[in-house]
């Protein structure tokens, strides 16, 4: 295998969130005890159906929504 996108990455992520082990939602965030980032499956309030969502809405309340589309 060749170089490996983003885009195949970021649908890699999105298979493996839609087989549902656990919740099917996922958020991003940093971690509450000091251990860096995270993307992870989650039932909390403000998780996401979509990884593509989810790290949007990280980049968009981390730099409070100038991202541009």
């Amino acid at each position: 295998m060749g170089e490996i996108t983003d885009t195949q990455m970021l649908d890699f992520l999105q298979e493996e969130l839609d087989k549902r082990r656990y919740t099917g939602r996922v958020a991003f965030r940093v971690s509450e005890n000091g251990r860096g980032m995270r993307l992870h499956e989650t039932s909390r309030m403000g998780s996401f159906n979509s990884v593509r969502s989810a790290i949007k809405d990280a980049m968009q309340s981390i730099t409070h929504g100038a991202i541009d589309e």
